[in-house]
């Protein structure tokens, strides 16, 4: 009997040790939000999923981003990007029947027919309230019909580089031939966050549409509020994403829970797409779990910054003789727009890669003679640091960070007298008995020291005297 207990416990023994590696294997593959660097496919719900970076376009992440999905209401990204670029925002437009014709239970913003709705408030209220009944009449309004709109969708995605897209419509509602792919959308989504007015509708999450000629007005709540605005509610609240900045929700049984995302900090912006996932809040927790891995895999320092750490420092003519740096002058800097971004951004694998733009970006011009008298906080130049995407220049007035007095009554240093000679345009120098002393003096050192020299060489080889040839006499017999 003892016997037989005592093989069950080792039976016991030896399935425990056996089942320890899978328990640590499942620990393992668990997300850990304090360590987001270490992210996998598996950590994430959705079934598709890409992460770029908004600047270069570069893919940080991806998992199936190739598998071509249906897009549902992120479709409207692009409609509503087209509808921007192509319509006087201040144009009022009326609703026709074709416009409201959408199926009951799609999401609309009510419209009317008959009803007159300004152009730009169309526009954020089909992008916050996900409006089928807008998106078609921004269809209408631009192209004439919804045909015609989806036509131009496919060509602006392709020529965006989107080669894997096909619109069949302006809102996404399923189709069969109405497909795109996790890449694309990020494509997409990309150039429209380069369109100011679209990046201020899609940070919005609430909107009120006017009182017009139909009725008294409807205010809206956009599905991603809970990611984009603080929630009071407990639950809601860890969804909310403090870097967030849009973009746009969607959802049909076909396409499943679909979410394109945007986030900023530090100069690192990021755009995150997920496809397929089975509710809102994963789509929320997945995108939350992209923008932090992006924001790990990246670094951001300022022009201003890099600048601080290796100050400019100049030499200054002129300085009085009990100057402490003899001259040496560091520059101090000051942003002349406060607003302007000179965020270089860089992978943190590659830390020194800001260093190389920093150093090709940067130049320098000076706005005064280098010579005392220099008075502490007077700017003596202009930095400017060009970005690469092509934004506006950057400047930055360059300080003297102290005082530097000028010497008194002592001949002027060689570096002075080019200086002189440079901006004075009479190229013979008005007389003045410094720089005579300072010219002839090392002409006359110089025919001294050549005259003892040839003293010297003289008195070494003084010829001598050739002695004549004596000849003794002999005598023959």
């Amino acid at each position: 009997m003892n016997q037989k207990r005592g093989m069950r416990v080792l039976t016991l023994m030896l399935c425990a040790i056996l089942l320890l590696p899978a328990i640590s294997v499942r620990a393992s593959d668990e997300y850990s939000s304090t360590n987001p660097g270490d992210l996998s496919s598996d950590h994430l719900r959705a079934e598709s999923a890409v992460l770029i970076e908004a600047n270069t376009g570069n893919v940080v992440f991806e998992k199936n981003a190739d598998v071509v999905r249906y897009p549902a209401s992120t479709t409207k990204i692009l409609t509503l990007l087209l509808g921007i670029t192509m319509v006087d925002p201040d144009m009022i437009v009326v609703a026709t029947p074709s416009s409201v014709s959408i199926p009951e239970d799609a999401s609309s913003i009510s419209l009317e027919i008959g009803q007159e709705v300004k152009w730009s408030d169309l526009l954020k209220a089909t992008m916050v309230a996900s409006g089928n009944d807008g998106a078609n009449l921004i269809a209408e309004t631009v192209s004439g019909s919804q045909e015609a709109f989806a036509a131009l969708m496919n060509e602006a995605a392709y020529n965006f580089g989107a080669t894997s897209t096909h619109f069949s419509n302006a809102h996404g509602l399923y189709d069969d031939y109405h497909v795109t792919t996790a890449r694309d959308m990020a494509i997409i989504a990309r150039e429209a966050m380069k369109n100011d007015v679209f990046r201020e509708i899609a940070a919005l999450s609430r909107f009120t549409l006017p009182r017009n000629n139909m009725n008294g007005g409807r205010s809206f709540t956009a599905r991603d509020s809970i990611f984009k605005v603080l929630s009071e509610d407990a639950d809601e609240a860890a969804y909310f994403y403090e870097h967030a900045t849009g973009i746009k929700t969607g959802y049909v049984s076909q396409a499943g829970y679909c979410y394109v995302g945007s986030a900023y900090k530090d100069g690192i912006e990021l755009i995150s797409v997920v496809f397929q996932s089975s509710s809102y809040r994963r789509a929320f927790t997945d995108t939350i779990r992209l923008m932090d891995y992006g924001f790990s895999q990246y670094v951001s320092i300022s022009v201003e910054q890099i600048y601080r750490e290796n100050p400019k420092v100049i030499d200054i003519s002129g300085f009085a003789l009990d100057d402490p740096d003899l001259g040496r002058l560091a520059l101090d800097i000051r942003k002349m727009e406060f607003a302007a971004d000179d965020n270089l951004v860089s992978m943190a694998s590659q830390p020194d890669a800001h260093m190389k733009v920093y150093n090709t970006r940067t130049q320098f011009q000076f706005t005064r003679i280098l010579e005392a008298p220099v008075n502490a906080g007077e700017t003596v130049g202009i930095m400017t640091y060009t970005p690469e995407d092509g934004s506006p220049p950057v400047t930055y007035e360059l300080i003297a960070g102290r005082t530097i007095e000028r010497r008194e009554a002592l001949a002027p240093t060689l570096a002075e007298i080019r200086q002189y000679a440079d901006t004075d345009p009479n190229p013979f120098p008005p007389f003045s008995v410094e720089f005579l002393i300072i010219i002839l003096l090392p002409v006359i050192a110089v025919a001294v020291l050549a005259a003892i020299f040839y003293r010297l060489l003289t008195m070494k080889r003084k010829p001598k005297l050739k002695q004549k040839n004596k000849y003794k006499t002999r005598f023959y017999r």
